[in-house]
């Protein structure tokens, strides 16, 4: 009966896990839109914009091409359930996630590589003008993007022993920040989300111009609770990618969230959990910014900015194994 409970309290914890990181996406998304339009001078949307546009789309009819396959139908669900995957081995701001692995960094690259896969042939798919157009352009910065993101990760794996995100971030408490392995790899892990949120310089989620449009154009032809999904998925996946980043920059220790080793000290507990979920904050505001700065650059200039990533992350991995004296 013990391991019974065990497993019930396990998978419980597990969905409560899922919903309030999907919850918050949409949170998230209206935080950053709402720091877009302080620099621009606007008032812009409400934080709770985005949750309305999810449920007006949820309860809109579809409207799908005669051109469209099984892969344009399944896809929406498919990107979803692929972001909900790589949610099971990103930990919250608690320090827990469901399925604390060994491997877990590629579980997390793989889930994300399954949505792209499918969104890139849904775009094709539809026989749309821009779908094409915009999956190959999704394929092109990713085979930029994806080297560099694991390689960030796998230094840092190999700093702190291990594959599992959460025990990853529980070894990154005992080496300080400022070592330059460390240092390197969160450099390069900030160029590499800037491209997978498929923000500026990289593309600009906000635009549906041909010219530019990356993500956009493979989701030009969904439409009502497809579109829904999708959107939905984009802000979850931000939401992770954030996450990640905050707790590579300050870790959370799994053992001392524990209320029952930690003597019961809520009070300690509320104060990470503030402080992270401030940084989480703090990390889209400073998105946000640089992409009110910034312009998007030329397609053929982005593998200018994805190659200065790439190079952080080779040079994190030459500086450990040169103050390990090997790998």
């Amino acid at each position: 009966m013990s391991v019974l409970n065990k497993g019930m309290g396990g998978l419980f914890f597990s969905l409560i896990h899922l919903l309030i990181l999907l919850m918050a996406a949409p949170l998230l998304q209206g935080w950053i839109k709402k720091v877009k339009a302080f620099w621009q001078m606007r008032r812009g949307p409400s934080l709770l914009q985005p949750y309305r546009d999810i449920r007006k789309f949820l309860g809109k009819e579809e409207v799908i091409s005669v051109h469209a396959s099984w892969i344009f139908l399944v896809t929406p669900s498919i990107v979803l359930g692929s972001t909900l995957l790589a949610s099971l081995v990103v930990p919250g701001p608690w320090g827990w996630a469901p399925m604390n692995v060994f491997g877990s960094i590629f579980w997390l690259v793989a889930s994300f590589g399954l949505g792209r896969f499918f969104l890139t042939l849904a775009g094709l798919d539809a026989a749309g003008s821009f779908g094409g157009m915009g999956s190959s352009r999704e394929l092109f910065v990713a085979a930029l993007v994806e080297p560099g993101f694991l390689l960030s990760l796998v230094v840092l794996a190999l700093m702190a022993g291990t594959t599992s995100l959460s025990g990853l971030i529980g070894q990154l408490q005992g080496i300080s920040i400022f070592e330059t392995p460390r240092l390197l790899a969160l450099l390069a892990l900030g160029f590499m989300v800037i491209a997978e949120m498929g923000r500026i310089p990289v593309d600009n989620p906000d635009t549906h111009l041909e010219l530019t449009m990356i993500h956009e154009g493979m989701i030009l032809e969904y439409s009502g609770r497809s579109l829904g999904f999708l959107n939905w998925a984009e802000e979850l996946k931000q939401l992770l990618l954030l996450q990640v980043l905050a707790l590579l920059i300050m870790p959370l220790s799994i053992n001392s969230m524990d209320l029952g080793s930690a003597g019961g000290d809520i009070g300690v507990l509320i104060i990470r959990l503030v402080l992270h979920i401030g940084l989480v904050a703090l990390l889209g505001a400073l998105f946000a910014t640089l992409e009110s700065v910034n312009v998007k650059v030329r397609l053929f200039r982005v593998p200018n900015f994805l190659a200065a990533g790439t190079a952080c992350a080779v040079l994190a991995l030459v500086t450990l194994w040169i103050t390990k004296g090997g790998i």
